[in-house]
């Protein structure tokens, strides 16, 4: 099923704001706290707190972010939304400036609550490297 228009540009507005790293108090509502669970590669994280932590450390790890979103797959299951979404992710590493791209495939679960959607679950279910050229080759909307 094809996302509707309100799940669509949620999903834009989260990686647009991920990639210009936007203040936490821009991302914070659009995780819930209670029952949060955000599965990276490096880290699971549980509620607000968690959140604010792996930002920041993001921040400072990652500059010249982007995340293109090449699909979004979306499946309603009564009062949540399930997503299937493949993004392409470059940065570079602050540490050594290198710059490297990551094809992700991720599941999310949102949930409206009080009529917003918030992510109940985020998972990174495979991470592929891509080389320079298919990294800054990729199209998308961003």
């Amino acid at each position: 099923m094809e996302a509707d228009q309100s799940i669509t540009r949620f999903v834009y507005e989260w990686f647009d704001d991920l990639s210009a790293h936007e203040p936490v108090d821009r991302m914070l509502p659009r995780v819930r706290d209670e029952g949060l669970e955000m599965v990276f590669p490096e880290r699971t994280l549980r509620g607000h707190d968690d959140f604010l932590d792996w930002y920041e450390g993001v921040g400072k790890a990652f500059a010249d972010q982007s995340h293109t979103v090449e699909e979004i797959r979306c499946e309603l299951r009564g009062d949540l939304i399930e997503l299937a979404i493949t993004v392409v992710w470059t940065a570079t590493d602050t540490t050594d400036r290198t710059r490297s791209s990551f094809r992700a495939h991720q599941t999310w679960r949102l949930r409206k609550d009080d009529g917003d959607l918030r992510i109940v679950t985020y998972r990174v279910d495979d991470l592929t490297p891509l080389s320079a050229t298919e990294g800054d080759g990729v199209r998308g909307r961003r």
